[in-house]
């Protein structure tokens, strides 16, 4: 029966109850909202060569035939640079990622390589999630875990391995923090990641890694009191940093995601446990009052250099397209990444020749025609039309 046959007054009654409980949230909320507005400050752009790298999408690289499924996990920045290539089969086991770090191996991922070399470990022995790999229920979200470590393997190779004549920013898609990694191997990576950063400004050039959002939980959270609030209704690009206290009330995760090494506390060993090595700001790149607001983590060492690592951001972000003031190079390198449909088809034809390379020539024939004639023909019909 439809709601509007089924009571519908009593049923808005109640939703106008309910509310008034969520009614001192907003309140809060508001509350947030102003404090940030009068920390907002503006944003002068600045010149800098901006490098992104982008995972191409899970769903657009999962290649079937069935039973057989999989997934290419594919690494590509702004520039068309192939940073990082593998392909999963759906019956992989973890231990089955540690060839991708052996130099001899056919199946080597360079970057995945250096970042365990540097770290004196193996694949699976970064993050507890990767054991999932093979188990139903689990092996998906395995591997969504293993292509998030690849895209920190080449953030890690950029930073550390590559030679950059000019100043430079690193912009990754997504935040500079993760839950991927192991509590006490985050620490590491990040300790590496400072001493590279340090060799470069020996060289009297300045690396800076940023990491930029579509969403977060404090953007989503605050974005009806920043509207009410009128927080970024300016006529200029700006941008503001979330203190702590308000970031929390906006997440449920534990305090490893939030804390850094400089606001962590050591545990009974000594040592650092923590997730993050960004601090998070709330910045608006457009000139105009209604411009898109992003979430943005600046590295937790280089919050004294925020105003310039913005503006250098603003430079990039202006001329996006097609969405509007967001990073340029982010864009770019997802342009590059993307499969398409006839890519697929030929990934799909690959997959093919892969599974019926040892069957006779009759059972290829029977698989053959399985392959055409059972395709939905619907589906074809409006792809085609």
């Amino acid at each position: 029966m439809a709601l509007a046959e089924n009571n519908f007054e009593e049923i808005k009654k109640r939703v106008f109850d309910a509310y008034k409980k969520e009614e001192l949230i907003i309140n809060e909320f508001r509350e947030y909202a102003r404090r940030l507005k009068n920390e907002v400050k503006p944003i002068r752009p600045y010149s800098v060569n901006a490098v992104s790298f982008v995972s191409s999408d899970g769903g657009d690289n999962r290649l079937y035939f069935n039973p057989a499924t999989v997934e290419l996990v594919r690494v590509v920045d702004s520039r068309g640079n192939q940073c990082a290539l593998d392909a999963i089969a759906s019956n992989s086991k973890a231990s089955d990622l540690n060839t991708r770090v052996e130099r001899s191996s056919p199946l080597l991922v360079e970057p995945l390589r250096k970042l365990c070399h540097d770290l004196n470990t193996n694949v699976v022995s970064l993050s507890y999630l990767l054991n999932g790999l093979g188990e139903p229920g689990k092996s998906t979200g395995a591997i969504r875990v293993y292509r998030d470590i690849i895209e920190w393997a080449v953030l890690y190779d950029l930073m550390k391995y590559r030679e950059w004549g000019s100043d430079t920013i690193i912009v990754r898609e997504g935040m500079l923090r993760t839950k991927s990694f192991k509590r006490d191997i985050f620490p590491k990576i990040d300790h590496l990641i400072r001493e590279a950063y340090k060799e470069h400004k020996k060289r009297n050039i300045t690396v800076s890694m940023v990491g930029v959002a579509k969403q977060n939980a404090v953007l989503s959270r605050l974005s009806v009191a920043l509207e009410l609030e009128e927080t970024f209704h300016k006529p200029y690009p700006c941008y503001v940093q979330v203190p702590k206290d308000i970031e929390e009330k906006c997440y449920n995760f534990d305090r490893t995601w939030l804390d850094t090494l400089e606001t962590s506390e050591p545990n009974e060993d000594g040592k650092y446990l923590y997730q993050s090595m960004g601090k998070l700001f709330l910045v608006k790149f457009g000139n105009r009052p209604f411009d898109p607001i992003w979430p943005v983590d600046i590295a937790e060492w280089q919050l004294d250099e925020a105003d310039k690592i913005l503006g250098q951001l603003t430079q990039d972000a202006q001329p996006g397209f097609p969405i509007p003031d967001f990073p340029m190079c982010i864009q770019k390198a997802h342009d590059f990444a993307r499969v398409n449909g006839l890519e697929v088809d030929i990934l799909q034809d690959i997959l093919f020749e892969g599974i019926t390379q040892n069957l006779s020539a009759k059972e290829k024939e029977k698989i053959l025609r399985m392959k055409y004639l059972g395709q939905n023909l619907t589906k074809i019909r409006y792809r085609n039309a």
